[in-house]
């Protein structure tokens, strides 16, 4: 489990980054989304100590607000300056690989279809971003893949975040289709006013439908309704092989299907190996 993942995602590219200023721009969204949002920090033109400036800054100048600071592919750097989380994409490292560089850090891969929305789920992620979901600048050449896309992603059991050409008017579409959040480019970086386009998108994403749980001391979000069995089974664990407790009360295994979880419950679960 990983910390409640934001649901706006603001994702920078080499235009973007020109432009400049891209630290107080930042802040300007994260004033306004708080920990709704995540600033990917994408370049192909930066190298080495440029991107890692810039990847401090932006952290320093969000980070007070709660947003998360992302970075694609670049894990070293991501590490080096205190990011949430890493997105791989296609010819980018396993999530595994990624962890070995960054540890702590969440891990999002990037998918295009169904098959890569399970490999990505199969070796690891906490989460993808699926696209490109409509018609967009970015991809000038690629034929959108539609919600579909987004259904197929969600079918891997991972939070998806739907990408390319993504606008307020389309969100409820992907939300519909399983997304978990959004992300956009030119629709946040390039709009009139990107604060008044953030606050549109948070109001279309509407009120967040995950309750915020700790579990073994890491923050983490279940569905509205989950209880400690589903939890269990969330986790791949065997409710025969660990022992619960719930908000500092042992749950006996039969009670784990009745035991509901709340906003803000703490769970702590300890596996027992019998001897020989």
């Amino acid at each position: 489990m990983i910390a409640a993942l934001p649901r706006l995602h603001a994702v920078t590219d080499d235009r973007v980054v020109a432009e400049g200023g891209l630290a107080v721009r930042a802040e300007r969204l994260a004033a306004v989304a708080g920990g709704e949002l995540a600033v990917h920090l994408r370049s192909r033109a930066l190298e080495g100590g440029a991107f890692l400036r810039l990847a401090r800054e932006v952290r320093e100048a969000i980070a007070p607000h709660g947003s998360w600071l992302v970075l694609n592919d670049r894990a070293d750097v991501a590490r080096a300056a205190g990011a949430r989380a890493v997105v791989s994409g296609r010819a980018g490292l396993a999530s595994a690989d990624v962890r070995r560089a960054a540890p702590g850090l969440a891990v999002g891969r990037s998918v295009h279809d169904a098959g890569e929305a399970r490999a990505a789920a199969a070796e690891g992620a906490d989460f993808l971003v699926a696209g490109a979901v409509y018609a967009t600048a970015s991809h000038p050449g690629a034929a959108p893949a539609g919600p579909g896309l987004v259904r197929d992603a969600a079918a891997a059991g991972l939070p998806v975040l739907a990408i390319g050409g993504v606008t307020v008017e389309r969100t409820a579409e992907v939300l519909a289709a399983g997304a978990s959040g959004v992300a956009a480019i030119r629709a946040l970086w390039d709009a009139a006013d990107p604060a008044a386009a953030a606050r549109a998108f948070l109001a279309a994403l509407g009120p967040r439908g995950t309750l915020a749980v700790t579990v073994n001391g890491e923050p983490g979000e279940v569905p509205p309704g989950a209880t400690l069995a589903a939890l269990l089974a969330r986790l791949g664990l065997d409710p025969r092989a660990v022992v619960v407790e719930h908000n500092r009360r042992i749950v006996r295994r039969e009670g784990l299907a009745a035991a509901a979880l709340a906003d803000g419950d703490a769970v702590e679960i300890v596996h027992f190996v019998g001897g020989g």
